[in-house]
């Protein structure tokens, strides 16, 4: 742990390798309030090693596990896996299915069965021998959940994979528990942030949007974009570095549940892919979306890829114009904003991306 000083507030970080991925906390206070943010920190990153326990699905005693494995019957569920699951299953009504965290049988069936470290990223050290991916997804609309005994069923033949929203709620859960008395905190749990305040005095929180795609990508590549915040959440997502082999063939992480494969989404070039297969340059590489909570924004930046462009910008759109109208808060299109990065290096922002800053990001700013 260390400090930094700024003019008039200090800035207490840490960061940590939790749930896969690399967590970073900030809390920018004042000399005296210094022990209390560390202590704060601490709890903080106790506890999200604690929710990776018990939601990880590479872990045959996670709870998580468990419950996958109790399939057809009801499950009594700790108060974190509940919270989480009714999260999932929220956000896939809200999207009409286009999240799904039901997939993790065609995850599996695609090679995903291991922590992605450990996945062939050649072709000739992929497993030859793969298992055909099993259709669609859906299952999600058959889920159970039992709040007053805090219990979930699984429709049979149906498991979890909570990793399209576990990292959002996350950092969103711990903004709330662990950060309440401090003003200005930033809570970085793999890239999907939640956050409020201020870095320095008068100066927002500063996000870099990269480019997503590897420096050598046969197109030009942009500078990158640096998004500033005072409040809400943010994630972006794609495939770019996340892709494996699997019997001669690349696959990737993020499903499109109408079909149960891999999404069609622009991926860099490799050695291996043959020149009449070059991926499509106007595809979509990474969607960023801006969101009033750091989950929704996940749910929000898969459901973009899923969209593409330029439909996912016209969703959001669409639902910002009607945003005072009574629908659903939670996992809408209402009251977001996105970043696409196409595989050209063209970038694009949806028409209210603008009014978002200023309005639910606090004032914020974009600089492409």
């Amino acid at each position: 742990m260390y400090t930094q000083a700024t003019e008039k507030r200090v800035l207490v970080e840490q960061t940590s390798r939790i749930m896969g991925t690399n967590i970073q906390v900030v809390v920018s206070v004042l000399p005296t309030e210094m022990p209390q943010a560390e202590v704060a920190i601490a709890s903080c990153l106790g506890w999200l090693r604690e929710a990776d326990r018990r939601l990880t699905r590479f872990a045959a005693e996670s709870e998580l596990a468990a419950l996958n494995r109790a399939a057809d019957q009801w499950f009594s569920a700790s108060a974190l896996l509940f919270a989480v699951v009714r999260e999932a299953v929220e956000a896939a009504r809200a999207s009409a299915g286009l999240f799904d965290p039901t997939l993790l049988t065609q995850l599996e069936a695609l090679g995903y069965d291991r922590d992605f470290a450990l996945l062939p990223r050649r072709a000739v050290d992929s497993d030859q021998n793969a298992t055909p991916v099993t259709g669609a997804g859906g299952g999600w609309r058959g889920i159970r959940l039992d709040p007053k005994r805090r219990r979930i069923r699984l429709p049979a033949g149906v498991r979890l994979d909570l990793g399209g929203i576990a990292k959002g709620w996350a950092a969103d859960m711990a903004l709330k528990h662990f950060f309440g008395g401090f003003a200005h905190v930033l809570v970085n749990v793999g890239g999907d942030l939640r956050l409020r305040g201020e870095r320095h005095p008068g100066d927002l929180w500063a996000i870099g949007v990269g480019d997503a795609r590897p420096a050598d990508a046969a197109s030009p590549s942009p500078e990158g974009s640096v998004v500033a915040l005072g409040r809400g959440g943010l994630a972006t997502s794609g495939a770019t570095h996340t892709w494996w082999y699997q019997a001669g063939q690349r696959r990737h992480h993020l499903l499109d549940p109408r079909t149960g494969c891999p999404a069609r989404l622009w991926l860099p070039p490799d050695a291996a892919t043959p020149a009449a297969a070059t991926p499509d340059p106007h595809l979509v590489a990474s969607a960023t979306a801006l969101a009033p909570t750091a989950a929704r924004a996940e749910v929000a930046a898969k459901v973009a890829l899923l969209r593409g462009y330029p439909a996912a910008l016209q969703a959001v759109e669409v639902a910002w114009k009607r945003r005072n109208q009574q629908v659903p808060a939670a996992h809408t299109d209402a009251g977001v904003a996105l970043l696409l990065i196409l595989g050209t290096g063209e970038v694009h922002v949806s028409a209210n991306f603008h009014e978002y800053l200023t309005s639910t990001g606090a004032g914020g700013d974009l600089w492409l």
